[in-house]
């Protein structure tokens, strides 16, 4: 008889438990804290969720914060470039989809980053601007810093109006 998901689950996640270290532990948690928020509607993403990912969008600025934790270390324990990457491109992407018009969105079509410092502080946070509003076409920079303010990264984006497809 075929085991189900949720048995396959039940299994994997005793097993991950009886050989844990505290990272470990500390990740997994992170992770379904995330999983559990999202089922009740704290995020609407699971990258988002995973992320922790929280942001506030005005106008013509954002700001998009994620906890540094072992989820998001490279191979020597500090923010992942790609992860870097990923909150900038929320913090712009994100601004970007909210100033077109309603039944349309953007997509991604450049990313520039170039990474200045890494940290072991707390958290990532990232701050998107308009650079260039066109009709089909948005131009947006953004930096990355700590919590300190230890700038990290800065980040530019081109991105693309698309219309919106319909929700199935």
């Amino acid at each position: 008889m075929a085991t189900s998901s949720k048995e396959q689950i039940e299994e994997l996640l005793a097993n991950i438990l009886q050989e844990s270290t505290a990272e470990d532990e500390e990740v997994l948690l992170h992770l379904l804290s995330g999983l559990h928020a999202k089922q009740h509607g704290v995020h609407r993403r699971y990258i988002n969720a995973a992320l922790h990912m929280v942001g506030k969008f005005e106008p013509e600025i954002s700001e998009v914060r994620i906890p540094i934790t072992p989820v998001i270390h490279n191979t020597i324990k500090v923010p992942h470039g790609g992860i870097i990457a990923t909150i900038a491109d929320a913090a712009m992407g994100g601004l970007a989809s909210r100033s077109v018009p309603e039944g349309f969105n953007v997509v991604t079509t450049n990313m520039n980053v170039s990474y200045i410092a890494t940290t072991t502080n707390k958290e990532l946070i990232a701050r998107g601007r308009f650079v260039h509003k066109g009709r089909q076409t948005l131009v947006m920079e953004c930096d990355i810093e700590d919590e300190t303010g230890r700038k990290l990264a800065i980040a530019t984006g081109s991105f693309f109006v698309i219309q919106r497809r319909s929700q199935a």
